[in-house]
Order: C-alpha cells, then sequence, then structure tokens
C-alpha cells in the first residue's frame, strides 16, 4: 500500500504534463491566457505566467511565476517549455503539483506526453487517500517508463505527518507498473524510530486490489506449550478465482510444522481445501497432522449441494498446537456431504454425516450417531378456502449407526403433518393447530443401555399420535408518566395449550434426542424433547405475561419484562432412560427482563426459580455500558444449581478504556467460582501514535479440565504498509463485545 500511494503522487506529475498535449492554436502573448486541452479533455488548462511565448506547431515557452489550473489542479513552475515537435514538455527549476490536499514537489522534469518517457529530478510528496490518511515521501528521481509505468531511485515512503518520521520505508530502486497493478522493490530497509527492523534484498507487491504472489507479514509469538513461534506465510495468486497459502510455522518447542490452504471460487462453486503437517512432534513423540475440505455449489436455483470434512491426528492436536478457545474446545469435527432441493414452499435434504470426536481423558464423552444417511422433507402450503387454513409437512427417514456395540443401530421413520388455522387481529392472534406424528424403527439391534447383552425391545416399532395445541394472545397498550417522561406500555397476555395422549416409548431407543432447557421459548413448544425418539405426553397450559415500555419522544424499548409458567394437569410418563419423571403440577417459574436503562446503560437479567423447593435454579444477569467508541465495559454473571444440572457460577468481565491520551487498556477475566479457577484471562494495552499502533495482549486459556496454555501477543502495525508480529485482533474481537481498533476510534 506504502508503494501504491507513493507512486499515486508520482502520476500526478503526470498530469501537468497534459497541459499542452495537443498542437499549439494561435496564442496571445499575454499575462493570461486559456489552452485547449487536446485528448478529448473536457476542460480547459489556464495559463498565467509573467511571460509567455512561442509558435504554432514549434514550442510555448512560459516564464516567471508559471501557474496552469484545471478544475481542483493546479500546477506551479519557474518556468516551462512545450516543444511540439518532440511532444515534449520541460520544466524548472521549482515544479509544484498540487490536487485538493494532496502536493508535490520536485526540480528539473522532462516528459514525452504522448508516449509518457522522461524523467524526473528529485520529487517530494504527500498525499491524502480517501479516508483522509497521509502519504509521503520522496526520491532522488523518477523514470517514466510509458503510460502507468515508472521507476524510482532512492525513493522513501511513510504514514506519519510531515516532521514525525517514526517510520520509513526506503528502498534504492523501486519499479511501478499499473498497467498489471505489479510493483518491484531492490535493497528494501523498514526504519522505526530511526532503528532498521527489517531488511530484505528485494520485494515484490501488489498496487491495486488485484492480488499478487509474494511473502505475507510473518507472524511471532509465545506460549508455554509451542514456545517461540515464527510464521512466514507465502501467498501464491494461481488465478484470479484460485489461490492458495503456504505457512511454515516454527515452533521451538514442537518443531517445523508445513501448513497450505487452497481456495477456489466459481460462478456457481467455491470451497477451500487445507492440510497441516507437523513431523516428529519433540513433545508428543509422533507426527501429528490435520485435514480440512470444504464445498458449495449451486447447481440450479433449486438445487443445492455442500461438503465438510476434517480430521486430525489426534485427540489433543487443538489443545497443543492452537491458541484460539473456539479450536482448543472443539469436541466434534464435522464429515458431511449434503445435497438439497429447494422450491415452491418446500425443501428435500438428503445428508451423509458423521464426526471424529475428540476425547479428554479427564471428561470422555460418548460420541454422537452417524447419519448414514439422512433424508428430510419440510414444506407447507395454504389451503385454498375462505379460511386461512395452513397445511405444513416434516417427514425424515435416517439410518443411524454408531462405533460402540451397547448402542442400538438402524432406520428411523418420522412423518408428522399439520393443519393449523391461524387469526390475527391488531389486537391479538388466536391459532388451533391439529397434527399427527407416526415413528417407525427397523432397527439392526436395539440394546438395553445398562444391560448390553439384553435387548430394550423389539427391531420393529411403530410410535402413532396425535397432537393439539391452540395458541393465543392479546396485545393491549396505554399511555403513561413515570419519573416525569412519556411511555407507551404495553400488556401482552399469552396462553399456550396442548394436548398429547400418552404412548408407551420406553423401549424406543435413544439416537439424537434430548431434554430441551426451559425457556421461554420452550414453554411455547409442543414437545420438550428435541428429536424424534421421544414425544411428551401432555394436557399442559403455558401462561404468560409481556410487558414493555417504549420512550414516547425516541420510542426506545427501555424496559422489557416476560413472567411465564407451564401449569400441567397430569402426572408426567414419557420420559429418556435415567430422566426422573417431573414432580408438581407446575413447571419453574421463568422471569426475563431487558432494557436501555439509560443512553449509555443496557441491562438483561433472567430467572428460573422453582417454587416448590423454594431455590433457584438458573440465573444471569448482564450489563453493558457504552460511554462512546472505545470505552466499554461489559459484565456478565451466570449461575447453574448442581441439583438439577451441570453446575456453574462464572463471572465474565470485559472493558476497553482508555488510561491516557492514544493509551487504550484491553481485558477480559472469565472467572469460575464452583471451580476456583480463569477459565480464560486476558490484559492487553494498545497505544495509537498516528500513523503507527502498537499492541500487546496476554492470554490465559483453560483447554481441558486439568490443563491451560498461555499466549503473548505483540504486534506493530505500521498503517498503510503492514504490521508485523502475530495478529490479536480476532482474540479481541471475540473476547471483548463492541471492541474497537484505536484507530477505528480516532484516525488521529
Amino acid at each position: 500500500m506504502s508503494h501504491h500511494a507513493q507512486c499515486a503522487g508520482l502520476c500526478v506529475v503526470v498530469a501537468l504534463c497534459g497541459v499542452c498535449a495537443g498542437p499549439v492554436h494561435a496564442l496571445v502573448l499575454k499575462r493570461t491566457g486559456t489552452l485547449e486541452p487536446g485528448g478529448g479533455r473536457s476542460l480547459p488548462y489556464t495559463v498565467e505566467a509573467d511571460r509567455i511565448e512561442g509558435q504554432r506547431e514549434v514550442y510555448l515557452r512560459a516564464e516567471g511565476t508559471v501557474r496552469v489550473n484545471r478544475g481542483d489542479e493546479r500546477v506551479e513552475a519557474d518556468w516551462m517549455r512545450y516543444d511540439v515537435p518532440t511532444d515534449e514538455l520541460t520544466a524548472g527549476d521549482r515544479v509544484i503539483y498540487t490536487r485538493g490536499r494532496d502536493r508535490i514537489e520536485g526540480e528539473r522534469l522532462r516528459l514525452r506526453l504522448d508516449e509518457r518517457i522522461g524523467r524526473a529530478e528529485r520529487v517530494r510528496y504527500a498525499l491524502y487517500d480517501e479516508t483522509g490518511r497521509l502519504g509521503r515521501g520522496e526520491a532522488d528521481s523518477v523514470h517514466f517508463q510509458g503510460r502507468d509505468r515508472y521507476r524510482l531511485e532512492q525513493a522513501s515512503y511513510t504514514t506519519c505527518p510531515l516532521g514525525q518520521d517514526d517510520w520509513l520505508l526506503a528502498s534504492r530502486e523501486l519499479e511501478l507498473d499499473y498497467t498489471r497493478g505489479l510493483g518491484r522493490a531492490r535493497h528494501v530497509t523498514l526504519r522505526y524510530l530511526d532503528t532498521p527492523i527489517l531488511y530484505t534484498p528485494w520485494i515484490d507487491f501488489s498496487l491495486d486490489d488485484r492480488r499478487k504472489s509474494g511473502f505475507l507479514s510473518p507472524s511471532l509469538g509465545l506460549s508455554d506449550q509451542r514456545g517461540l513461534e515464527l510464521a512466514t506465510p507465502w501467498y501464491w495468486n494461481i488465478a484470479p478465482e484460485r489461490d492458495a497459502t503456504l505457512y511454515p510455522r516454527f515452533m521451538s518447542r514442537r518443531g517445523l510444522q508445513l501448513g497450505a490452504e487452497y481456495r477456489y471460487l466459481g460462478r456457481t462453486y467455491q470451497g477451500d481445501a487445507g492440510v497441516e503437517f507437523l513431523p516428529d512432534d519433540n513433545v508428543a513423540d509422533r507426527h501429528r497432522w490435520r485435514g480440512l475440505i470444504s464445498h458449495v455449489h449451486s447447481f440450479s436455483p433449486r438445487w443445492f449441494g455442500s461438503l465438510q470434512y476434517e480430521r486430525v491426528s489426534d485427540d489433543r492436536y487443538f489443545a497443543d498446537l492452537s491458541s484460539q478457545v473456539r479450536e482448543t474446545s472443539r469436541v466434534n469435527l464435522l464429515q458431511e456431504g449434503v445435497l438439497r432441493y429447494s422450491g415452491d414452499g418446500w425443501q428435500a435434504t438428503g445428508r451423509l454425516q458423521s464426526f471424529q470426536t475428540l476425547q479428554d481423558p479427564a471428561a470422555p464423552i460418548t460420541p454422537p450417531y452417524r447419519r448414514l444417511p439422512q433424508l428430510l422433507l419440510t414444506g407447507g402450503t395454504a389451503l385454498a378456502g375462505d379460511l386461512p387454513l395452513q397445511f405444513d409437512l416434516a417427514a425424515e427417514s435416517v439410518l443411524f449407526e454408531h462405533p460402540r456395540s451397547d448402542r442400538a443401530i438402524g432406520w428411523r421413520h418420522d412423518l408428522m403433518p399439520r393443519l393449523s388455522l391461524p387469526l390475527t387481529r391488531t389486537y391479538g392472534f388466536l391459532t388451533p393447530r391439529l397434527a399427527w406424528r407416526y415413528t417407525h424403527y427397523d432397527l439392526d439391534r436395539n440394546p438395553d443401555p445398562n444391560y448390553p447383552a439384553l435387548p430394550l425391545g423389539p427391531t420393529r416399532q411403530t410410535r402413532s399420535l396425535p397432537i393439539l395445541s391452540v395458541d393465543g394472545g392479546l396485545f393491549l397498550e396505554r399511555e403513561a408518566r413515570h419519573f416525569g417522561r412519556d411511555f407507551l406500555q404495553t400488556l401482552e397476555p399469552r396462553a399456550f395449550y396442548v394436548h398429547i395422549p400418552y404412548r408407551d416409548q420406553s423401549r424406543l431407543p435413544v439416537f439424537d434426542t434430548a431434554l430441551r432447557d426451559l425457556s421461554l421459548d420452550q414453554l411455547f413448544s409442543e414437545n420438550q424433547y428435541s428429536g424424534a425418539d421421544r414425544v411428551n405426553d401432555a394436557r399442559q397450559l403455558t401462561l404468560a405475561l409481556t410487558t414493555r415500555f417504549l420512550d414516547g419522544p425516541s420510542g426506545v424499548e427501555r424496559l422489557q419484562a416476560t413472567l411465564g409458567q407451564r401449569f400441567y394437569f397430569g402426572d408426567q410418563r414419557v420420559t429418556l432412560p435415567g430422566q426422573t419423571p417431573r414432580g408438581g403440577d407446575s413447571s419453574d417459574l421463568l422471569l426475563q427482563v431487558s432494557g436501555q436503562i439509560t443512553d449509555r446503560w443496557r441491562l438483561s437479567g433472567s430467572l428460573q426459580f422453582n417454587a416448590d423447593a423454594g431455590e433457584t435454579v438458573k440465573a444471569n444477569l448482564g450489563g453493558a455500558y457504552r460511554a462512546g467508541p472505545g470505552r466499554l465495559l461489559n459484565v456478565d454473571y451466570r449461575y447453574i444449581n448442581d441439583r438439577y444440572a451441570a453446575g456453574l457460577d462464572q463471572l465474565d468481565l470485559s472493558w476497553q478504556w482508555p488510561v491516557q491520551p492514544r493509551w487504550h487498556g484491553l481485558g477480559r477475566i472469565n472467572y469460575s467460582f464452583r471451580e476456583s479457577r480463569l477459565v480464560e484471562g486476558l490484559v492487553g494495552f494498545e497505544y495509537n501514535a498516528g500513523c503507527w499502533i502498537l499492541r500487546g495482549v496476554a492470554q490465559r486459556i483453560a483447554i481441558t479440565q486439568e490443563n491451560a496454555t498461555n499466549a503473548f501477543y505483540l504486534q506493530l502495525e505500521l498503517r498503510g504498509l503492514t504490521a508485523l508480529g502475530p495478529n490479536p485482533l480476532d482474540v479481541l474481537r471475540r473476547s471483548i463485545s463492541g471492541y474497537l481498533k484505536s484507530d477505528e476510534i480516532d484516525p488521529y
């Protein structure tokens, strides 16, 4: 980018040469005059000088405070001569070109205008891009080598303001070819705070958005799992629709890892593939590898396909070799192929799906089932008639496979047609719905999970039952005044009744079904189980009440509160293996509150309370404070009672705040009170000097139940050129909600 900006200024010098690009017509020798430019330009040039002389078809000469104006362009020189036969312009002893805020100064200039061949001496330039960022530099000489082709000698570039050369890029020779969008520099030195920090005998780069093969910025890092890390990616621009990146990565504790990523893009498809290989890991004493392929394809407007396949050499691959939480916490790696048809309100899907499950010895899990294959059909249509009757259908056939012999395997066929009659008015809605669910199992084995040698039930089973539900609500509102402000308050009562008869399902296998967490959404669902292996028996009524306070002048929702509970008219009989049947005649009480309390504070909270036991089941309280860009605080407390589920007691705190002019403090603390340990900790700083930014981040992540990894990032970003060191931006954006780079807050 620096070379691009450098050349951009030199290209502007070429623009002044268009002053007399065409033949000189009858000139009147006087102080001011107007020249009609050649080449079909729409605006004329106005020439001012102390003396102007010339001869038709021979030359034009101007001397003494020469000024040439065209639109927002201006050229100043002590003298200028244009020779028509050779189409050559010569100017000196001082040449200044300005366009808007851009400014170029030089000494003698000789240029053949039509061929754009010539030379300019001792050039200084100051240019601004579209965002207003400055780019400036100097060059001993500029050789014009044709239209949009230049060679500079002893050239420099920086984005720092005049008089503040905090960083400077200097090259002995710089070639710029805008016809191909390519640049080449020889003997390049990068100086930071007047200290050379990088030298390369040559470098190739891109002058515009076109990609260019070559080395990318190196990345340097440090962690206790991998030691000192150095990655030097090399980018290969294979074709406009294909590229590849090779990234050798040296880890002082582990060894040299080789990686490659290939990307491609077509009119109807796109994808990427990657591979990583670490021979003879010095710590693990074995080969480590990873393979990945991802492809999506649109065969027609209605046919779509995708392929996703990923595999690693061992369970600890990400824990040992990755510093990202989203990587180290991965458990099931997807291996899936999908073919889908969509049109006219219907969607049909075919899928082959498997997983590689990465195990933590301290917390082993059961691998999920493989679907080989899964066939789905969903959709709906409005039925003709006077009533708004809606027909919907969901159908599935899937073959489940599992590597463990104590798990059932075989086919499951599930069919659920549904009729609904949605009636809506401005003041409310009412939706009665009738469905029928038919499920058939054709199994190869069906062992009892507790006694694998014994069958749980027959290999061929069928379940059939009707489902009736009615959903209705009202929308009421009134004007109110509280705390000296006008509000529009709403009151939204809602009732949801479900009736499902009991069917014995205790001998059915459990492939992909689980009990859904109780939530406001789940209160208004017919089945408390996800998946088709269980359908709860139900005679139940959900009642909920929502109120909102909308700020009268602005319409901002200052407060929203919802209270809901489900009431049962019978005992629970359908359960999952090991699940305790529900006790009592009502569910836990759910409360959810949120709102933009002030212009700076937004709060949210939820509570699940067991009224029978008189204790909290789950609780969450969060807040976000925004005092402006780069001034933020996020707080979130989460609690789960371990009598009802896996216990949780965590505080998550993150922030970004200016501590001094140009300095920002950054951090995140995710602490588990239950385990008395830091789940994730991050502390860092960001210093914005205007033309460069320094970021430092230290991070600690719990990657397993017993192990944690530490990492340190130090990045120097030279604005308008490159960034040196490992990139912490992905970590900061993921860890600190609302994080902004300092140059996005204040560009200085």
